[in-house]
């Protein structure tokens, strides 16, 4: 995958790559968060973190989006950060996966379907080998398991997986979007 994806205006958000100077913004945004995304993501285990932790997370981050191995971005509103996703080269050869989570003051507003959306196309665009978009959740995050529902993905699979956070049941929902033929 030689090109990386480019910014993208998502109805009144910008989704993009996380500069160093987002440090605080996200900072502060996932420390408003955590109890909220405590129960669905394994890594809020790591949170609060402070501002110098942030600022290496978002060069790991970069340093992974340069070599083209992952592609993690922010979801903005002017210089706030209102969520996260990213389109992660993970699973299957010509499939990627996209992950999101959306900052408590902003949740029920479709943040997540709009975005992921807006990636899968991009995901489509961007790179003639990838076939699949793939979002996988588990079955006790209600909310999550609406945003490929709402797009059209297919659930293909259901399986066990350990919980890897404290509100999983343990059992894992695979959902795919195929390239339009």
């Amino acid at each position: 995958m030689p090109v990386a994806p480019s910014p993208l205006q998502v109805g009144e958000y910008v989704v993009r790559k996380y500069e160093p100077a987002d440090a605080e913004a996200l900072v502060i945004a996932v420390t408003k968060s955590c109890e909220h995304l405590r129960p669905w993501m394994p890594w809020i285990k790591f949170e609060p973190q402070t501002m110098t932790q942030r600022e290496e997370l978002i060069k790991t981050w970069n340093e992974a989006w340069e070599e083209r191995t992952d592609f993690v971005v922010g979801i903005f509103l002017d210089d706030r950060v209102v969520g996260g996703t990213g389109i992660h080269l993970r699973g299957p050869v010509n499939t990627v996966e996209i992950g999101y989570w959306v900052h408590t003051d902003f949740t029920g507003r479709g943040i997540a379907s709009q975005v992921s959306d807006a990636l899968t196309l991009e995901a489509f665009q961007l790179w003639s080998e990838i076939d699949t978009v793939v979002i996988v959740h588990d079955e006790s995050n209600i909310a999550s398991g609406k945003v490929p529902a709402r797009l059209g993905f297919e659930h293909v699979f259901t399986g066990q997986r350990k919980p890897e956070a404290p509100g999983e049941s343990g059992v894992m929902y695979r959902w795919e979007k195929k390239r339009a033929k």
